[in-house]
């Protein structure tokens, strides 16, 4: 009997190619799935439960298409065998039965006769292989650098486009700067405190950006003036304190002051900042004299910055132990780090650019002067005069009595000059602390920073960006 053999149908063949064409596909999605998955920081443990979801999913349809275009092929393959080669009835039943039987394997018939058949069906039998090996290809573990990922965000940036956020301002006819505005005073005396830098909210719990912008800064060196000034200066404080300074069972062993606006003045003088300076002094002094005293420089001269002054007083060192702290406009190369929240600030480059004065801030027509805003850091140095202004009395017996000063309560007691309070007020000249914290930053250093940190710590004020 003849058995007619029709051309194959073209529903196979399209199921077949079908098949492995999206096995292929998804094997592929698969790949560049995991490949995406690569090095990223895994947030949550549910991220990456739905990760391994995804990743068997995919690898499940990679085996289910495959499988059935390996299957059709199977199929084609086995008839076509039986229709050129004659087989025992044993032989068939093993060309029949090996894809889903592996001891048909064992049959030397279907290796003689079916060759390819037991190729394919290897292939079937391989397989599954996917999906088992697939879970484990997906693995968390500790990582030596940080996952990096660009966001595009506004970055903050200080507001100083209303005076009044800063400051107190006048009104009714007293138009002008008055003081610092509360949230000015709190920052300065928090980070006079802390002595580090307020932190900013983070973006994110890890991210880091660089910023440039313009901020206060500060500039000490000791007090200038020449021999003439200096010896002045040197009478005013003896005749202001004891005459037998050096001598008495008390002293004044810290002082500092700001520089104040003469009422009168008097015939051959001029309103300097040496005669303002002087009356400084006298004021902060003078323990009969009012305690409503200016906290900031007023002298209306926009090339003289705001001076503060600092003393260290010792026998026969008045002047000389006198530092003097100027108000600057700079520009601020800031980078921003957090890691877990916690925030690390560099200070790549800071330029001082011009004095600030209060000449400009008592005007709000003039509140910008040389292109920049001097109410703001005017109030920053209002805030910190009202802070340190005042002076220290020491005893003989190593106790000290502040009077109006709160710098017992900020950093700069840790500067080499406050740990050296105790011991040298009442020596010729000073001598090391027996304290074993010893130290070399110096007050001019730790001033300078202090004013830096506030700058810095603007940023932690929403108000203020």
């Amino acid at each position: 009997m003849t058995v007619s053999m029709s051309r194959p149908h073209w529903l196979v063949p399209s199921l077949m190619i079908g098949s492995l064409i999206c096995g292929i596909a998804f094997a592929l999605g698969h790949h560049f799935f995991y490949a995406s998955l690569d090095s990223r920081i895994v947030q949550s443990s549910t991220q990456q439960e739905w990760n391994i979801r995804i990743g068997t999913g995919m690898a499940f349809l990679v085996k289910a298409f495959l499988t059935a275009a390996v299957g059709f092929a199977y199929t084609q393959f086995l008839w076509t065998t039986l229709a050129s080669r004659n087989s025992t009835l044993e032989g068939i039943d093993a060309m029949f039965g090996v894809a889903t039987n592996a001891w048909d394997f064992l049959s030397l018939e279907l290796w003689r006769k079916g060759l390819g058949l037991v190729a394919v069906a290897s292939v079937l039998w391989a397989l599954p292989i996917v999906a088992v090996f697939t879970p484990a290809a997906l693995t968390v573990q500790p990582s030596s650098e940080s996952n990096k990922t660009i966001h595009r965000l506004h970055l903050p940036t200080l507001n100083f486009s209303d005076p009044q956020t800063f400051s107190i301002w006048g009104g009714d006819g007293m138009a002008g700067y008055e003081a610092p505005s509360i949230a000015v005073s709190r920052l300065v005396s928090s980070v006079a405190s802390q002595g580090s830098i307020i932190p900013m909210k983070a973006p994110y719990p890890n991210s880091s950006f660089s910023t440039s912008f313009h901020a206060p800064s500060l500039s000490c060196r000791p007090m200038g003036g020449g021999p003439e000034f200096h010896a002045a200066f040197d009478k005013l404080f003896l005749n202001l304190t004891e005459p037998n300074f050096g001598a008495g069972s008390t002293e004044i062993s810290f002082f500092s002051f700001v520089p104040q606006h003469p009422l009168v003045l008097r015939k051959n003088e001029t309103d300097d900042w040496k005669l303002r300076t002087l009356l400084g002094l006298q004021a902060i002094l003078d323990k009969a004299g009012s305690a409503m005293l200016a906290t900031v420089d007023g002298l209306e001269d926009p090339r003289s910055p705001c001076w503060f002054y600092v003393g260290f007083p010792i026998v026969k060192g008045y002047a000389n132990r006198t530092v003097q702290c100027g108000l600057y406009n700079s520009s601020y190369d800031v980078e921003w780090k957090f890691s877990n929240g916690q925030q690390t600030t560099t200070v790549r480059n800071m330029t001082r650019l011009n004095p600030v004065s209060r000449a400009n801030a008592d005007n709000k027509l003039m509140y910008y002067a040389n292109g920049t805003p001097d109410v703001p850091y005017v109030a920053v140095m209002d805030a910190l005069g009202a802070l340190l202004m005042g002076w220290i009395q020491s005893s003989r017996f190593g106790v000290m009595w502040p009077s109006r000063t709160q710098i017992l309560s900020t950093v700069l007691t840790q500067t080499y000059e406050m740990q050296h309070l105790r011991h040298s007020a009442l020596k010729l000249v000073p001598i090391e602390p027996q304290s074993p914290h010893k130290t070399n930053l110096t007050m001019v250093e730790a001033m300078e920073q202090l004013v830096t940190n506030i700058s810095l710590s603007l940023f932690s004020v929403g108000d203020f960006l």
